[in-house]
């Protein structure tokens, strides 16, 4: 802007009208437009906690909207002394500082999250949006947050406290897969195996004497025995296949029809054979393939039902009768009779692995481990690979990454604590990881950051109103009794545009899940009041500066009062008496004096400034004594 100000030739005046003008004043507002544009896209496109970590919440930003704030401050400073007409100018510019500090204070002094009921459920909490990796102290029996870092800006190592840990990667996913740790309290002997050639998939088999007997495969019995263990087969009783047993207090009693008494006491209600059984959830059903099988059912004849299954080619595999009706038990069991001593049985050292077969004819094959695991061998017409052992065996879970399915997701971190040797371990979502101490308890949390509210909600009742005939949801709402400390509790309905409001705090109904979980939004935000303050600030500005010539410099496209044209003819006639006093010299200096004028109406100024326009100066600067006034 142009000096017309004698301070505005001062070092300070000049910086002042640079700040103040156009030429910072436009370039600041394009990056602001392009800014804006990118946070709305992104916001659109990858959700608005992305649009807030790269774009408004990020210190670029901030610095734009900084200088917005010190281009209005300078345009209102350079207008100092500041008069009446000021008064639209002032409150506009002053309106808009106010609801940029006010979006800023939104920005980060806001407290937002969620608070997930069912029926019959309370809370005092909400979780954020925010991650967090935290470490948290056993306190008074209570988990307290020590220190903590936002999980989204951690890269490499992070210090929470005197604790350094490394973050070494991110999952997107993971899911939890059961496996056999070598960790056990007590020694038990286990093989990972893969049966037969062709398989890719392995089968775990604990130590026969501990695990509840020897698994069945292929119609082969296999025993694993403990590293000092040893094991006879049983003498050959004959080829019984298609014959099952029931077997009670150590004595067998074979199988017979429909009526018969199997055992004293209990008498045969029911036999159903399979020549290839499957498992099924109303029990065994007729399959394809070869899979004999049979399913009893035996009664005592005083209202007590048991059922029976059995598999001929799984001989050592017993199942336990399932109890029908009644309250006696017969402690008995099915077996099929196969052929005794078919039987693999894997035995020796831990570093040493035999394996040995007996034959239904009493033959004997055996071989034994050649070099390290995973170990490929063949015995009696079989191919199989033992893939690992351990010696402690233990069942333990472990999270490994997934892709990622539609919304159902879980991330985690993968961690390791500074100095401490070993692999990085998967710290999930909303889990812990303890650290081993000596007299502190403490561990890692990745999850939400955890805000406690003034006010316990307990949820009632949650209803859902669907639209006829469909299963979406028209309306929904949720009867809750909210607890302040110090107050009385209060019984109210929260639904959409509905919430309840305890000082800063505001609680929205924003979802559900099923019939009987209500979600709520939960909201503090500091910076409402001044936004509220400053729009209508800022609309009132606007209507002085456009609509009143008493506290503004007035609109041009307002017409001007008669009154207000009056004075401005007036004035030109007396600049035309001023011109033939000599005070003119030429109509270019009436023109500039009158410019100048900061103080006079706009409209006397421009009836000023035609009149001078029409003043005719003589060469050397002197008037010729004929002055022409323009209407």
């Amino acid at each position: 802007m142009k000096a017309h100000r004698s301070w505005h030739s001062t070092p300070f005046g000049r910086v002042a009208r640079f700040l103040g003008g156009l030429r910072l004043a436009v370039p600041v507002l394009v990056l602001t437009a392009i800014a804006l544009a990118w946070g709305t896209y992104l916001d659109s496109t990858q959700g608005a906690s992305v649009a807030m970590r790269v774009v408004y919440g990020s210190p670029w930003f901030i610095a734009i909207m900084a200088l917005v704030c010190v281009s209005l401050i300078f345009a209102v400073v350079t207008r100092f002394p500041w008069q009446r007409r000021h008064v639209g100018f002032i409150s506009v510019h002053a309106s808009l500082i106010l609801l940029i500090v006010a979006g800023f204070w939104s920005l980060f002094g806001r407290e937002e999250g969620r608070v997930a009921l069912q029926e019959g459920q309370q809370e005092s909490f909400m979780e954020t949006t925010e991650q967090r990796l935290e470490l948290l102290e056993m306190i008074n029996g209570v988990p307290t947050v020590v220190a903590a870092a936002r999980a989204e800006k951690i890269s490499g190592r992070v210090r929470l406290d005197d604790v350094v840990v490394e973050v070494t990667g991110r999952w997107g996913n993971i899911a939890e897969e059961q496996y056999v740790a070598d960790d056990g309290p007590e020694p038990l002997r286990a093989i990972e195996l893969i049966p037969s050639a062709g398989m890719s998939q392995t089968m775990w088999i604990g130590q026969a004497s501990r695990s509840g007997g020897p698994a069945a495969i292929g119609g082969m019995s296999l025993r694993l025995l403990g590293p000092n263990e040893t094991w006879a087969p049983p003498a050959a009783v004959g080829d019984q296949r298609g014959k099952y047993f029931f077997v009670r207090e150590g004595q067998r009693y074979e199988l017979g029809e429909v009526g018969s008494e199997v055992f004293p006491g209990w008498r045969v209600a029911e036999i159903k054979r399979f020549k290839s059984a499957m498992v099924g959830q109303g029990g065994l059903t007729e399959g394809d393939g070869d899979n004999p099988a049979v399913d009893v059912t035996i009664t005592d004849g005083k209202g007590t039902v048991e059922r029976h299954t059995a598999f001929e080619k799984f001989p050592d595999m017993v199942m336990p009768g399932k109890r029908l009706s009644g309250d006696a038990v017969s402690g008995a069991s099915l077996t099929p009779g196969g052929n005794a001593g078919q039987s693999l049985v894997v035995h020796g050292p831990i570093d040493a692995i035999k394996v040995t077969y007996y034959g239904a004819d009493g033959s004997v094959q055996e071989v034994s481990q050649e070099g390290p695991l995973p170990w490929t061998f063949e015995i009696a017409g079989r191919r199989m690979t033992i893939v690992n052992q351990v010696s402690r065996a233990r069942m333990a879970s472990r999270f490994v990454e997934a892709p990622v399915v539609g919304d159902n997701y879980r991330p985690a971190l993968l961690v390791r604590l500074a100095g401490v040797e070993g692999d990085s371990r998967a710290l999930a979502w909303k889990s812990t990881i303890p650290l081993i101490e000596q007299g502190r308890t403490r561990m890692l949390r990745y999850g939400p950051r955890i805000v406690h509210l003034p006010f316990t909600v307990y949820l009632k009742d949650f209803r859902k109103m669907d639209y006829p005939g469909t299963q979406m949801a028209m309306a929904y709402e949720s009867d809750v009794r909210v607890a302040v400390p110090g107050q009385g509790d209060q019984d109210l309905t929260i639904f959409m545009n509905n919430p309840y409001v305890h000082g800063p705090w505001k609680v929205y109904q924003s979802g559900f899940v099923g019939d009987d979980l209500s979600i709520f939004s939960v909201m503090k935000d500091p910076g409402l009041t001044l936004t509220y303050i400053s729009c209508t600030t800022l609309c009132l500005g606007m209507l002085v500066t456009f609509y009143s010539r008493a506290f503004s410099a007035g609109h041009p496209g307002i017409a001007m009062p008669f009154a207000k044209k009056e004075q401005g003819h007036a004035s030109s006639v007396s600049v035309a008496e001023s011109v033939r006093r000599g005070s003119v010299r030429s109509g270019l200096g009436a023109r500039s004096g009158l410019e100048e004028g900061d103080g006079l109406d706009p409209g006397a100024a421009r009836g000023a400034g035609d009149a001078a326009g029409h003043v005719r100066a003589a060469p050397g600067g002197a008037v010729d004594g004929t002055v022409e006034v323009g209407g």
